[in-house]
């Protein structure tokens, strides 16, 4: 357990653990709120669900730590868990919690775009952990592609997430959640009635909010992928990391001759 802690605090500046326990703290208070609705609200069991879901979620780059060194989870920086943190807060604190979602006409639109955008610097975090993990190289054409591609997958994975959540919590509860905003009835009224594509009629409205999310990611992930090929701030040259240690010849050798 002390080398773990130390691992933590190694990892992690003090700051950031100072920024994450807010963002927990209001997660853990709108858990506890979303059991007591407020009068003329009837109580809804996927508020609480959906929040507490998205809470264990911030808890990520700490369980990476538990693994050894050898694991390119460990090379992860914490940097990712708050970037992840406060999308995490925007979309169930601001935009469950808060309803957002319905009252501001752009909230959705920014989270999507700009998570697209965060999961390639994700991806690409992620990729050179594998090879500082390693002691490797690969070209920076390579890397990005696996950034992009981690994005995409990102946004399924959420999109997943959503179907499957409204889901169990049909069976749960005996109504569907509304993870995926699908519900033009509840959408009526409010801003998120319009969405980003004119469904033409109205039963493909929940269709253009969810295929309206798709674009939003792949335009975001399209200008972090510009963004990085301009600038790989971890990258020198084509191939080799800035802080990954040159190998020695002794090194070089040695492969050269089991090779």
């Amino acid at each position: 357990m002390k080398n773990y802690l130390k691992r933590l605090s190694d990892g992690c500046p003090k700051w950031r653990f100072v920024i994450w326990w807010i963002i927990r703290a209001s997660l853990i208070f709108a858990f506890i709120k979303g059991f007591f609705p407020p009068d003329g609200k009837e109580f809804d069991i996927t508020d609480p669900l959906q929040v507490g879901a998205n809470f264990l979620c911030t808890f990520v780059w700490e369980i990476f730590m538990l693994f050894p060194e050898k694991s390119l989870l460990r090379h992860v920086p914490s940097s990712v868990q708050t970037f992840l943190m406060v999308g995490i807060w925007a979309g169930s604190f601001g935009g469950k919690f808060l309803n957002l979602y319905y009252d501001f006409r752009w909230w959705d639109v920014i989270l999507h775009f700009v998570g697209g955008a965060a999961c390639v610097f994700f991806g690409y975090e992620i990729a050179c952990a594998i090879l500082k993990s390693r002691k490797a190289t690969a070209p920076i054409s390579l890397v990005l592609l696996a950034s992009v591609g981690f994005s995409f997958l990102a946004a399924t994975g959420w999109e997943l997430f959503e179907f499957t959540f409204d889901q169990v919590a049909g069976v749960i509860g005996g109504y569907p959640g509304d993870a995926q905003h699908w519900s033009l009835e509840l959408a009526q009224g409010t801003p998120k009635a319009l969405t980003l594509f004119d469904p033409i009629k109205p039963e493909r409205w929940p269709l253009m909010d969810t295929m309206a999310d798709i674009v939003l990611n792949t335009v975001g992930a399209v200008a972090s992928y510009i963004f990085l090929r301009i600038y790989p701030y971890r990258h020198k040259g084509r191939f080799k990391m800035k802080d990954l240690e040159a190998k020695t010849a002794a090194e070089q050798e040695r492969e050269t001759v089991s090779v």
